[in-house]
């Protein structure tokens, strides 16, 4: 049997494969890589296709007359399987009394349009003007998570502005507003005031209001956070390595990685098997360059201490620090449990939380630490830098090119031997 008659007759094979129905399971696993995947009798159209900025579209594919045609009707996972055949079904009737969804969808929309015009004549609120501004302008122009965190963060905190008619002598009240949210999260109040900024001046520009925006970097107070500085002490140190065993395991392990290799908390979240480099006699961590924040060129990461006794716990499925929900942990996980057990929060969730005895610190503060403590323990500035990935500045960083990786072993055990010092040692 010749090779061509051999793929003939696996594609004869496979087109006589019986279909098998969408699963949710099937969705939520879809790729941008992978063909898009169509549903079977009775939902015979039905199709969800996943694309790069990492959202899925549920579509209908039908026939008018000799044409194919399609139409988007929905987003998952907004729309699950359930509710796109529901969608799916009403498109269908349309198709069935020979009414073309797609005009019939664009007519909608222009009636939906007309119908929002006509109201915000009467009143045109805070609320109305950035659901609009949501719809038009961030949905078409951002990526699905960054438009539902923005969402979520303005409608949580518009509060009493909702119902207020946008115009003029606002500026008082909105300063106040603002700077109440400042109270709470500093982050959060700047994010809030762009974005409401953002949301006015599109409705101005697009006519919904003739008011022009008053917003500015004054309105709400100084919301910036400036750069931290904070820096673990040996003292600290020897209070928190013990203790931090109250954390999940996942948690201390990414925490201890990053305060004994310099890493970025984000970076060591992101560490996996393909990037594990098993020496006779020593162990790295290679980490391609378009992987770190600051991507000029791989970042090798020799592994002593118990920053190795962790790799040889995490290897051997895929990535280390595993996700519930598929791929790596986010970063945010990290903030999230160490501000848990900081004693700050009011919330119920946190009440029977260990507090932990080192006050006012961030996972990223970790890294900072080991720095400050490779310079105090005598490590060459430029061993230093290079552990922590920074390129040297000016001609010494065009003229040197040692990548210092025996150097860079010998002052991260040296690092190693300070911090179990202090009571980092292994409470495995």
């Amino acid at each position: 049997m010749t090779q061509n008659t051999i793929v003939r007759s696996v594609l004869t094979s496979r087109k006589h494969q019986p279909r098998k129905p969408l699963s949710s399971l099937a969705v939520k696993g879809l790729k941008w890589e992978m063909a898009d995947l169509a549903d079977v009798p009775p939902h015979e159209g039905l199709r969800v296709k996943a694309n790069k900025s990492g959202s899925k579209s549920w579509y209908y594919r039908y026939r008018m007359g000799n044409k194919l045609r399609q139409v988007t009707i929905g987003s998952y996972p907004s729309m699950d399987l359930a509710e796109a055949r529901d969608e799916y079904r009403k498109y269908k009737k349309l198709r069935d009394i020979n009414i073309d969804p797609k005009t019939s969808q664009q007519q909608a929309k222009e009636l939906l349009k007309r119908s929002i015009e006509k109201s915000d004549e009467d009143v045109h609120t805070f609320q109305r003007m950035i659901e609009r501004y949501i719809v038009e302008k961030l949905e078409n122009t951002r990526q699905p998570k960054g438009t539902r965190e923005i969402q979520r963060i303005m409608e949580k905190d518009l509060g009493v502005l909702a119902a207020v008619v946008v115009g003029d002598g606002l500026k008082t009240i909105i300063h106040n507003h603002i700077f109440e949210i400042s109270k709470r999260s500093k982050d959060v109040a700047r994010v809030f005031r762009r974005e409401l900024k953002c949301a006015w001046q599109y409705a101005f520009n697009t006519g919904y209001t003739n008011t022009p925006c008053p917003i500015n970097s004054d309105i709400g107070g100084k919301l910036k956070q400036g750069q931290r500085r904070r820096v673990l002490t040996d003292d600290e140190l020897s209070e928190l390595l013990p203790w931090m065993h109250n954390y999940s395991e996942t948690v201390r392990d990414v925490l201890t990685l990053t305060l004994y290799t310099g890493l970025r908390s984000g970076e060591v979240c992101r560490l996996r098997d393909d990037w594990l480099v098993e020496g006779v006699e020593a162990w790295s961590i290679v980490i391609p360059s378009h992987e770190m924040k600051i991507p000029h060129a791989d970042h090798v990461v020799p592994l002593v201490g118990r920053a190795l006794e962790i790799a040889r716990k995490r290897r051997g499925s895929g990535y280390w620090f595993k996700s519930r929900t598929g791929g790596h942990i986010k970063q945010k996980v990290l903030g999230v449990e160490v501000y848990s057990h900081s004693g700050r929060s009011k919330a119920k969730t946190y009440k029977a939380q260990t507090i932990c005895p080192v006050i006012d610190w961030s996972p990223n503060d970790l890294r900072k630490t080991a720095r400050t403590h490779l310079a105090k323990l005598k490590c060459p500035y430029e061993i230093g830098e290079k552990i922590l990935h920074h390129k040297l500045l000016g001609v010494a960083g065009l003229y040197n090119q040692y990548n210092y990786e025996e150097e860079r072993r010998e002052w991260l055990t040296t690092l190693a031997d300070h911090f179990d010092s202090l009571g980092g040692q292994s409470h495995e």
